[in-house]
């Protein structure tokens, strides 16, 4: 064993193992299992804090509206920042990315534990947020880097079932301890994951995901538009901003819906993992979905489901029906996550993919920081159900819109509208 990899790897001169960029051959099997080994780590500490950030700040008297404010807050930052995180990937590797995501986790999650005030609490989370993004654009980047256009959904599929696979366990840790010990318990736990967390991302060693010349990081503003004039990008954007808009109603006020109908914090966990769960096998199937309904109907078809979850979830107050409900919310997001990865890597060059995850990160972000007020004022207007009919009526406008806009894009739709000229 340790003769096959010492042949099929390479070493920089500290000895570290470094993966050549480009195409997947024997020197790349490495790479994947240690990056989503990461995912798995830094994914299962996420989930065993932050789906119980809300439930911490209403037991500390916080109103709905201002749980809402706190989750909007945090993502401004990110979004300033997250477009740079993909220059930063493209010019010196993921490397120092994840690495420095990692630490930025640790200080994160410490003053979650320390403090609880919302000051305090809004600062941890927009660092928590911040080594998401980095976490997120690096890695994917070493995805799109260590597969080949034939291999890239498939590899993308395995890499959201690990992230997938920490999430089933976060949140059901997580629970238990708030339950049992506290929610500053809880948040214990996700700094001291990322100790093995900053061990595998130390290990996972490419120097650049491209052999091209990259642009440099302070212009890297100046790519911007040429990734967005490509065909299909400005569609895939959309999708992901609307299915963070989506995630953000699950992450914030779901939890909170799940307490006002008297779940405690373990079910509470308990249904938050059956999302996770849920995503994990759609994840799997996902290249065998794009085959069978091709691109924008598994994106479409995922945008339908969501909205189908969110609308049934105010009628379901018992914890067997509320499982349910979650498993959809997993089934439609396992889809379209994975898949505008994909889609975005095999639309842009390969030496602008950071740059263009940090594109995609900055979208969702400016979601998650509009869609938690929105959904905060008129949770506390009509009652936190109204959020879910909001995220329902979002959901459903958003389908149509792809639909029209994929149809006036097919070749058929063009040839039309030269003969009617």
């Amino acid at each position: 064993m340790a003769d096959s990899t010492h042949d099929s790897s390479v070493r920089d001169v500290n000895g570290s193992l470094i993966a050549p960029a480009g195409g997947e051959d024997a020197r790349l099997q490495f790479l994947l299992p240690l990056n989503n080994l990461l995912q798995l780590l830094t994914n299962c500490a996420w989930y065993i804090g932050t789906p119980f950030i809300p439930l911490y700040l209403v037991s500390h008297g916080a109103s709905v509206g201002a749980v809402g404010a706190v989750a909007g807050l945090s993502g401004i930052v990110p979004f300033a920042v997250a477009l740079h995180v993909g220059g930063l990937v493209d010019e010196r590797g993921p490397t120092i990315v994840l690495v420095g995501s990692v630490l930025l986790f640790g200080v994160g999650a410490a003053i979650l534990t320390a403090f609880h005030g919302i000051a305090e609490v809004t600062t941890a989370y927009t660092l928590l947020t911040l080594a998401n993004i980095g976490l997120a654009v690096a890695s994917q980047a070493v995805v799109a880097s260590a597969s080949t256009p034939v291999t890239r959904i498939r590899n993308y599929g395995y890499y959201a079932v690990s992230y997938s696979a920490g999430a089933v366990v976060g949140p059901v840790i997580g629970g238990f301890l708030a339950t049992r010990l506290g929610y500053p318990a809880a948040f214990s736990a996700m700094a001291l994951l990322m100790l093995p967390s900053l061990l595998v991302a130390s290990m996972v060693r490419i120097a650049r995901v491209s052999d091209h010349r990259s642009i440099a990081l302070n212009a890297v503003h100046t790519v911007v538009g040429t990734i967005l004039r490509e065909r299909g990008v400005g569609t895939i954007l959309f999708v992901s901003g609307i299915m963070n808009c989506a995630q953000a109603l699950q992450s914030t006020f779901y939890p909170l819906y799940l307490s006002n109908v008297g779940l405690t914090a373990t079910s509470i966990g308990l249904a938050i993992a059956v999302i996770s769960l849920a995503s994990m096998p759609a994840r799997m199937l996902l290249a065998s979905a794009v085959s069978q309904f091709g691109q924008t109907g598994a994106l479409v078809g995922a945008m339908i489901l969501s909205a189908v979850a969110f609308a049934l979830t105010p009628f379901a107050r018992q914890f067997w029906l509320l499982l349910g409900v979650s498993v959809l919310m997993g089934a439609s997001l396992g889809f379209t996550q994975p898949l505008s990865m994909s889609l975005l890597a095999e639309l842009v060059v390969q030496q602008f993919w950071g740059t263009a995850f940090g594109i995609r990160q900055s979208v969702q972000r400016l979601a998650s920081i509009i869609s938690p007020f929105a959904f905060g004022v008129v949770s506390t207007a009509r009652g936190v159900e109204s959020a879910f009919y909001l995220g329902t009526v979002v959901l459903l406008g958003a389908a149509g819109i792809v639909t029209r806009v994929s149809l006036c894009q097919s070749p058929q739709f063009v040839r039309r509208s030269k003969q009617t000229r």
